[in-house]
């Protein structure tokens, strides 16, 4: 014999390989290693065509043909351990964090010897059977997909992609009393601030941010923000709060105002993020609220009731004399005001009496003047 071509092949079998030689007329058999062909045809006397039966383990294998003559060595077959063809891969996708349990199913997966997302190995694996493996994926340096691959001693075959994804959030905010609501000086407004992660990954260094300046030339912040989970701070007329966030997870951040009424007389107070390819407002919530402030006016003090002069006793008669007779009038100031006497206010009863007195006056002087006529 002095030729095999091809030399090797699968473990299962099923290549037609070609002997070439002499004197091969009236071959009887062909074997590989102690298996016989599964069908060969004696194409001539210097030519045979095999076909290469399976093999239970890779290696190397003599080949022999027997004729009447005797048996003579055609050379060496190796059998070879198939690459592994991947056909399934389920989940494709999962969180940046890794962790996500996938199965991978195909054919030739027996001896795996690594499974790797990208250039990063599994986290752990299992050959359940020669059609299926459950990996576990490892976290992902960055959003975005990577290839999947298996590698036995036949070779390495690639199962498909795997997506790295992560996770977004969105936040809104409330106040209370409710935004669209009149505030009086001294009032206080307490706004509360809600994150919640969305998606399949967590997320990391989540950021919201809002500017407090057209609430604090209205208000007085009372310095007692807090959050359930990452780190708050208002300060310099800025609320800022960052942390992580992870899978179905949320954060809440309160803080006060107390109303002041020293600007515009509004309250307008609305949140934002930098980080806008991960979160965004939660619309259905809202993530702004104003108030409109009212300055309490000081209280005006009520005018003392003038007192009334006292009136004379319904049963005191006033002399004839002084009944029609009228008080002499006030003496007038330059410009038209009352002068100013400095002396008491004379009452009716007074007046009264006095007038009594100058009518005696006058009835005396009178008869006197009728003597000295």
């Amino acid at each position: 014999m002095t030729g095999l071509a091809p030399d090797h092949g699968p473990l299962a079998g099923g290549t037609k390989v070609t002997l070439t030689g002499s004197h091969l007329t009236g071959t009887t058999a062909v074997a590989f290693g102690t298996t016989p062909a599964t069908s060969f045809a004696v194409d001539s006397d210097t030519q045979i065509t095999a076909t290469v039966p399976a093999s239970s383990t890779a290696g190397k294998v003599d080949v022999t043909v027997t004729t009447p003559g005797g048996t003579g060595a055609a050379g060496t077959y190796t059998y070879e351990t198939p690459a592994p063809v991947v056909t399934g891969l389920a989940p494709d996708h999962g969180p940046l964090a890794g962790g996500t349990k996938v199965t991978l199913t195909g054919t030739h997966l027996a001896g795996a010897t690594a499974v790797a997302f990208g250039t990063t190995p599994a986290a752990a694996f299992t050959v359940d059977s020669d059609t299926q493996i459950t990996a576990t994926v490892p976290a992902g340096s960055a959003a975005g997909k990577v290839d999947v691959t298996v590698t036995t001693p036949g070779g390495t075959g690639t199962a498909g992609t795997y997506a790295y994804e992560e996770g977004s959030y969105v936040f809104s905010q409330t106040s209370d009393p409710a935004s669209g609501s009149t505030v009086k000086t001294g009032d206080k407004v307490t706004y509360t601030v809600t994150v919640t992660q969305q998606g399949t990954g967590e997320v990391k260094g989540a950021t919201v941010t809002g500017d407090l300046s057209k609430v604090l030339d209205d208000a007085a912040y009372n310095d007692d923000v807090k959050a359930t989970s990452g780190t708050a701070e208002a300060k310099d007329g800025k609320l800022t709060w960052t942390g992580d966030l992870p899978q179905d997870g949320s954060a809440t951040i309160t803080y006060s105002v107390t109303v002041n009424g020293n600007g515009d007389k509004q309250l307008p107070n609305a949140l934002t993020t930098t980080d806008d390819k991960r979160g965004t407002c939660d619309t259905t919530k809202g993530c702004a609220t104003d108030h409109t402030a009212l300055t309490t006016a000081p209280a005006t003090p009520e005018a003392s009731p003038t007192p009334s002069a006292p009136q004379p006793s319904s049963d005191t008669q006033a002399p004839p004399a002084a009944q029609n007779q009228e008080a002499p009038a006030a003496p007038q100031a330059s410009g038209g005001a009352l002068a100013s006497t400095g002396s008491t206010t004379l009452t009716t009863a007074t007046i009264s009496g006095a007038l009594l007195i100058l009518g005696g006056l006058a009835v005396v002087f009178s008869r006197r003047r009728r003597r000295h006529s």
